[in-house]
């Protein structure tokens, strides 16, 4: 048995990124990405795949904002339907089967369960109809909603209180079973696998288009050991996220859109269950919250600010 040591490890990833910046600065680009996080890295991935010469940068470590920030969840926006927002819940519920359908080991289905009492905007019956429709919506893709009496509430869940409860109601959704980081890393292991020339902690720190050759140049500065490099490529796409607006700004880009910041706010706990459930809730003000299990904790939430 050979023992390898962590500076062995660090030796290697040290040596895997110097490649990654060698290929960077002495290579002409397909497209160059900016961003790793999950569009980022879903561009890199899918155009390596495709057999494009593909680059990336990250200034961070890869999925560090707001794609490892998330709830886990990949749903279909059932509280939508209390704005009668069909469209948008008939394009989130097929975003969410196709992402069921291509990533079995990564997504999986998960039940809601939400208890309905006196500070619910609606009757338990119209909640049920919501939970078919809802259903139907996502094209049958999940297991049916059921219908639940306090008492059968009580014995699926017993850390619920049904003492003012009037029904529930049960219907079916996805989360991913790891988490948002680690499915965000395995496009970059894609794109690497692919032979996409990938590195975080580099830092985009100005671009120049030729209109001659066609070209992008990148100005590049490596975080790590404070050198600065130049990558060239035919096209760029901005994968900055909420930085988007900035990095256009840098890239002299005028766009119709615009970023609306929104930032949802959770509470983390000890777990409050132990069953793979998310728990819906009516707060006294008629907004639904969730409950939802991640790992050893509970994340109760969002509100948004």
């Amino acid at each position: 048995m050979v023992n390898t040591s962590a500076a062995d490890n660090g030796s290697a990833q040290s040596s895997l990124r110097t490649r990654q910046l060698d290929r960077l600065s002495t290579s002409t680009l397909d497209v160059f990405v900016i961003g790793g996080g999950i569009n980022g890295a879903v561009s890199a991935a899918a155009l390596a795949n495709g057999g494009l010469q593909v680059g990336l940068a990250e200034r961070n470590d890869f999925a560090s904002f707001t794609s490892q920030e998330s709830s886990n969840l990949v749903w279909g926006g059932f509280k939508y339907l209390q704005n009668y927002e069909i469209p948008l819940v008939f394009k989130l519920c097929r975003s969410r089967n196709r992402l069921l359908d291509a990533y079995p080991t990564a997504v999986s289905e998960i039940r809601f369960l939400a208890t309905l009492d006196e500070s619910a905007p609606f009757p338990s019956w119209l909640a049920a109809l919501g939970a078919v429709g809802y259903w139907g919506i996502g094209g049958l893709a999940t297991k049916p909603p059921r219908y639940y009496r306090p008492g059968a509430i009580k014995k699926a869940e017993p850390v619920v209180r049904t003492e003012s409860a009037s029904a529930g109601i049960e219907y079916a959704d996805a989360y991913m079973k790891d988490n948002d980081a680690r499915f965000v890393w395995s496009f970059i292991r894609s794109a690497l696998d692919a032979g996409a020339a990938v590195a975080n902690y580099l830092t985009v720190t100005s671009t120049h288009f030729d209109p001659e050759t066609e070209l992008w140049t990148i100005d590049l500065h490596d975080e790590v050991d404070g050198q600065d490099l130049q990558t060239r490529a035919r096209a760029i796409i901005n994968g900055a996220g909420p930085f988007a607006d900035v990095m256009n700004q840098n890239l002299k880009v005028r766009t119709d859109h615009r970023i609306v910041y929104s930032k949802g706010i959770h509470l983390v706990v000890p777990r409050l269950f132990d069953t793979e459930r998310v728990l819906a809730f009516f707060d006294d003000t008629q907004r639904l919250f969730y409950v939802i299990p991640m790992a050893h904790r509970s994340v109760i939430g969002t509100t948004d600010t």
